[in-house]
């Protein structure tokens, strides 16, 4: 289907000026009322020993606003309701003469991802050497990389008219915005030098009396610590919403999966090694509950290995596009917050219905966005993971309250006796929210004594109990795991 593509694509409407105009190398954007997003993404590679290139970018599209249409629309089909998601566009780049090869195409908003293949090997993705990733210096080198350059392209109002496009816009570089900083930080793992990736928030203060939350990110196949930070957007996601008042400033460390140890051993050098040596350097909280674990494809299986090895070792965890493959009968598996995750039109789509049952016995969402097996998805999941999830139970808790909720609804009980019943969970759920665990556990227990009370006295049938109670006591056993 790719090489179809690439047949039609080559007669893409901006093939025949693409010789055209500006030969800087690397990417440019431009304001282009032909385009029918608004922009034209304008690639330029100088490589004079190369006899062809092809521009090669996850910028197909599928339809979000009607997901029963199966149809891969091309950049230049875009319109309102289209999204990033539908895989590759493979196209020839036009030999400018030279040694400059030129590629256009309509690009919409956010971060897009790009590469080259050159004489047809497509085993070696090529980065642009005019806007190329910042590598580890350990990181992957040659075929074993996937390179992923990135450009950002703004959001056309009027010819995008698209409201998850628009929020896309979290992605991109604001000129205004407190900046971060990230690099490649040393240390050593079995007497090698080896790097992860860390990400200081704005104003970081190695003396601030409350220590930093930290957020694991890991990276998926052809992949190294190298990818959260680039294609990833990590660091300017992270300044934006701390900017925006969305997340509260936090330390990002990506890790190499190479130097975590063995699976079935839990990544031994994660918890021995990388851990100890940021909470040794970094003014971050040692509890677990301040940590977080995410990863993506290959990283998903790296996090859910590690919620079976270890559930509580982190507060929460963000497995993602890699399926559902944590077990139910894992030990304190109601102590974390997980968020399940992926594209639409993703392989490694969990399956919805795993993850419903490993909500019944733990703490457990999952979202779905407009995206592939691609970055297209994982940036939507980092920003969704960091906006509305980390650091905040209740978001987690809530589907639990809802369902008690409905239940006091279905009993029999008269309209101020269920009444006093949901005012406790609605107020145990502010209370969690405000991170007032001690208030939350106090009204939890008055709601278990009322429910018991009701049951003696009749009110409640075994059978209506038996419904509230062993909810109420997975939400007491959450709470009070972390007081």
């Amino acid at each position: 289907m790719i090489l179809a593509w690439a047949m039609l694509l080559t007669m893409a409407p901006g093939t025949a000026r693409a010789a055209e105009g500006d030969l800087t190398p690397g990417p440019t954007i431009i304001a282009d009322p032909e385009s029918p997003t608004g922009y034209t993404g304008r690639f330029v590679y100088y490589n004079p020993d190369a006899t062809s290139v092809r521009f090669v970018a996850d910028i197909m599209l599928r339809n979000w606003e009607d997901r029963t249409d199966t149809t891969v629309y091309s950049p230049w089909d875009y319109r309102p309701g289209l999204m990033r998601g539908g895989g590759a566009y493979d196209v020839e780049m036009t030999n400018a003469g030279g040694g400059y090869w030129v590629a256009e195409v309509p690009l919409a908003a956010g971060v897009n991802q790009y590469w080259f293949y050159v004489n047809n090997n497509t085993s070696l993705w090529v980065a642009d050497p005019a806007n190329s990733p910042i590598y580890a210096p350990d990181g992957l080198t040659g075929t074993a990389r996937r390179a992923f350059n990135k450009v950002f392209v703004p959001y056309d109002a009027a010819k995008q008219d698209y409201e998850p496009l628009a929020a896309r816009q979290i992605e991109l570089e604001r000129a205004d915005s407190p900046k971060g900083t990230w690099s490649y930080v040393p240390f050593e793992v079995n007497g090698t030098t080896r790097t992860m990736g860390v990400y200081l928030p704005p104003g970081y203060d190695p003396d601030r009396a409350e220590p930093y939350k930290t957020i694991y990110m890991q990276h998926g196949g052809g992949q190294d610590q190298s990818d959260w930070m680039n294609i990833g957007d990590v660091p300017v996601i992270m300044d934006n919403l701390i900017q925006d008042g969305d997340t509260e400033p936090a330390i990002v460390i990506t890790t190499n999966t190479n130097y975590l140890g063995a699976a079935n051993q839990g990544y031994p050098n994660l918890r021995n090694v990388v851990i100890p040596f940021v909470e040794s350097n970094y003014n971050v909280s040692t509890d677990a509950i301040d940590r977080a674990f995410a990863g993506l494809s290959a990283g998903s299986f790296v996090t859910q290995n590690l919620i079976n090895f270890d559930a509580d070792a982190f507060g929460y965890y963000g497995p993602w596009s890699g399926g559902a493959s944590v077990r139910t009968t894992t030990p304190n598996l109601a102590a974390p917050y997980i968020l399940y995750g992926g594209g639409l039109w993703d392989f490694g789509l969990p399956n919805a219905n795993t993850v419903a049952a490993l909500d019944n016995v733990g703490f457990v969402e999952n979202v779905v966005v407009a995206g592939a097996h691609d970055f297209n998805a994982w940036n939507q999941l980092f920003t969704t993971f960091a906006r509305d999830y980390l650091w905040h139970p209740e978001a987690f808790i809530k589907d639990e309250i809802d369902t008690l909720k409905a239940s006091v609804a279905g009993t029999a009980l008269n309209g101020g006796n269920k009444n006093a019943l949901t005012v406790k969970l609605d107020q145990a759920l502010s209370l969690v929210a405000k991170g007032d665990s001690a208030g939350a556990l106090e009204v939890l227990n008055g709601f278990v004594a009322q429910v018991d009370g009701f049951t003696a006295a009749g009110k409640l049938t075994a059978d209506q109990s038996a419904a509230l109670l062993p909810v109420a006591q997975k939400i007491l056993f959450n709470v009070g795991y972390w007081q």
